[in-house]
């Protein structure tokens, strides 16, 4: 008998738990970005809300004119792409997700400076959301 009490309030506690979890979750808009930045690398990782991703596919080809990544929210891109500028940088971009990779060995400074430009603009509109 004490074994079944035992098990439904662990039971009840536990769906509490995850319940309380799950709503924090869905008030932080479900947005993790990370950011690495090592000698020969920049790479900016950034999970997010679905709903997001026609604006972050905006703000990333208006940055990169006049190339343009995905077009349509459902779009899966994975492909190392290079600018008329010789800025050259792998993305990888599905709906709520997106990673960019940047060698800096392979590129200039400024190229960089404009990618990582580019990533702390896509931050800062994935946090207004």
């Amino acid at each position: 008998m004490k074994t079944g009490v035992f098990f439904a309030v662990f039971s009840i506690l536990a769906l509490s738990i995850f319940l309380v979890w799950s709503k924090f979750e869905d008030f932080n808009h479900n947005i993790s970005i990370s950011i690495s930045e090592e000698k020969d690398t920049y790479e900016f990782s950034a999970h997010y809300d679905r709903s997001n991703t026609r604006k972050v596919q905006a703000y990333i080809n208006e940055s990169i004119k006049p190339n343009q990544m995905g077009s349509s929210e459902n779009d899966y891109v994975d492909a190392t792409t290079s600018l008329p500028d010789n800025t050259r940088f792998y993305i990888k971009e599905s709906p709520g997700r997106l990673k960019i990779r940047l060698d800096k060995t392979q590129n200039s400074t400024a190229s960089y400076f404009r990618i990582k430009k580019m990533c702390e603009g896509v931050k800062q509109l994935l946090a207004e959301n």
